[in-house]
């Protein structure tokens, strides 16, 4: 045997080899290292050194359960291997597996990994439906969208390709060689703790910083590293009907203020408007009775509209300072949102209230000495009828009367008798007083009197005459004809 192991190679015969060097015992699941010596379309013959080479077939030398991608091996390449069959008889053929060998090292380091710690960190690979799969020790987990994040809370799969992820197992069959994964029971265990240290150190009127997590349509929701909390949209600015949107955008930094806790249910009212400072406590300094501002119609009720003047500051237009005409309702001028320019009219900074004007900006009145003139003819329209005369009216916000002894040239019991509302008649000016805001017509003024008027009169009338003058002495001031009415007066008495 020594004279043997003298001899070279090339002088001893195939038995002998095999006599000097036995083949390696070779069974089923054996993990062997090997040399590549053929590469052909269907595979590589591997060299294990056992009695005939070993064929990797393409299709196991990777598996969608490993996760990173190997260069195929090429001739003369040693490469670890695992045997998943063994032929019997003299056509007999090794078969093995790269992928199979690689899988169960990794999964051997996943069960070691996982007896010592409770939580590990994977790397997000993809996105799949129903969830993400990650890179665990090398193989492939799944960790279901339910399992992201919190119970409750929507997230994109997405959102964690290519970063890190605590997770914790909870499922794991090597023989199906699944593997599933939870983030969420991690985060839940941390958020108990982080609460936990939350509650004992904030109260109420603490003043923090957060991150905008979300945004609807009742307003904003704001995380604040240990839970979130909500800013209602009547906290979010001064500003009235003001949007979420317009505001912040998700992923802002906004500092608020601790305006609510319940411990119980886990919730956190908060106010961002309460971290700035109350408009009205300063608006004596930037307005005044007198100024013209623009603001937005904010709202409108039967009583007037109100109007935005700045963020957080509303005024009152009320219906009787809309128009210089009588008006039912505020919304045959105004529409909710529409720009408007109105003038201050007062400032009650105590009672938060500013009353504001808008026909004082758009007053008809103006110039009106211009326009108009005594003994000029004008078409008016009967707007009002009253026991003393009618109002008309010349333009829009310009009203007249006609006094009940300047409708004919004969006796009027009453108007009716004369003019119906609605009607359209022309209309001679006997008097225009600017300042008084008055304006007498005459209908009578033109039309021509009457033969013999005078003398048809009966002599027996003073009866009548006295019983005239007696109604019109009680009438009110504003009823006589030469008391100058005007519908300035009746509307400031209206709307007192």
């Amino acid at each position: 045997m020594e004279e043997m192991k003298d001899m070279p190679a090339e002088s001893m015969s195939m038995e002998e080899l095999l006599q000097e060097e036995p083949v390696q015992e070779i069974r089923r699941g054996n993990v062997v290292e090997g040399k590549v010596v053929e590469i052909n379309e269907d595979g590589w013959l591997v060299d294990v050194g056992y009695k005939c080479e070993g064929f990797l077939p393409r299709r196991e030398w990777t598996h969608r359960v490993l996760v990173e991608e190997v260069a195929e091996p090429e001739v003369g390449d040693t490469i670890r291997v695992q045997v998943i069959n063994v032929g019997q008889g003299e056509e007999a053929q090794l078969v093995v597996s790269r992928w199979r060998s690689e899988f169960d090292e990794r999964w051997s380091r996943l069960e070691e990994a996982t007896a010592t710690n409770e939580t590990f960190t994977v790397r997000g690979l993809r996105k799949v439906k129903g969830g993400l799969i990650v890179d665990c020790y090398g193989i492939e987990g799944f960790v279901p969208i339910s399992h992201l994040a919190e119970e409750g809370r929507g997230v994109n799969p997405g959102r964690f390709v290519e970063e890190d992820v605590e997770v914790r197992l909870i499922e794991k069959d090597r023989r199906k060689r699944r593997l599933v994964l939870s983030r969420r029971t991690v985060l839940e265990e941390e958020m108990v703790s982080r609460r936990a240290d939350f509650y004992e150190n904030v109260k109420e009127g603490d003043v923090l910083e957060g991150t905008v997590s979300s945004i609807t349509s009742f307003g904003v929701f704001v995380n604040l590293g240990a839970l979130e909390g909500l800013v209602h949209i009547s906290e979010l600015s001064w500003q009235r009907n003001a949007k979420p949107k317009e505001i912040v955008a998700k992923g802002d930094t906004v500092t608020v203020k601790v305006i609510g806790i319940d411990q119980e249910s886990n919730r956190i009212s908060l106010s961002m408007k309460q971290t700035q400072d109350d408009p009205w406590l300063t608006v004596h300094e930037r307005w005044n009775a007198g100024d013209v501002a623009k603001g937005a119609v904010t709202n409108m009720t039967d009583f007037g509209a109100f109007v935005e003047i700045e963020p957080g500051v509303e005024g009152l237009v009320h219906i009787g300072d809309i128009s210089w005409s009588r008006i039912k309702h505020p919304r045959e001028f105004f529409k909710k949102g529409q720009e408007v320019e109105v003038q201050i009219l007062d400032i009650d900074t105590e009672r938060k209230r500013i009353s504001l004007g808008y026909k004082q900006l758009n007053d008809p009145w103006k110039d009106i000495d211009d326009r108009y003139h005594a003994n000029q003819d004008v078409e008016v329209k009967v707007v009002r009828l009253a026991d003393f005369g009618a109002f008309v009216q010349l333009e829009e916000g310009v009203e007249g009367l006609i006094h009940i002894s300047q409708l004919s040239r004969r006796r009027v019991e009453s108007p009716q008798e004369v003019l119906q509302e609605g009607q359209e008649v022309t209309a001679r000016i006997l008097e225009v007083n600017a300042e008084g805001r008055r304006i007498r017509l005459s209908l009578s003024a033109l039309q021509p009197p009457e033969e013999g008027e005078r003398e048809r009169r009966p002599q027996n009338d003073e009866p009548r005459r006295r019983r005239h003058e007696s109604d019109r002495s009680r009438t009110p001031d504003f009823a006589q004809e030469e008391a100058n009415v005007t519908l300035g007066d009746l509307w400031q008495d209206a709307i007192k």
